[in-house]
């Protein structure tokens, strides 16, 4: 039994030292493709920030050290933007 409560501590703290997995969301029009990622630069939730990609490059539009949801809100305002111009947006699911 001490066994088995032993590996489930290590396995819950090995889950929570992970990394959150980046989100993307892909918009396209006309032949052309915008991306906008939120990606995590720690272990948690921030920091973070929102990188704008289209065929001039990549841009970082928003960051946050201590503010959790703020890249997410940041970015979901943007995909509806893009959205509301004629964008078709999908989010890319991580494997």
């Amino acid at each position: 039994m001490k066994h088995i409560i032993l590996t489930l501590i290590a396995l819950s703290l090995a889950t929570t030292a992970l990394a959150k997995a980046n989100t993307m969301t892909e918009c396209r029009q006309a032949g052309q493709m915008r991306v906008i990622e939120v990606i995590y630069t720690g272990e948690g939730e921030v920091p973070c920030e929102v990188t704008y990609t289209k065929e001039s490059g990549t841009e970082v539009l928003w960051s946050a050290a201590g503010e959790v949801g703020y890249c997410e809100e940041k970015a979901a305002a943007l995909v509806d933007k893009q959205r509301g111009w004629g964008w078709q947006c999908d989010e890319v699911i991580n494997q």
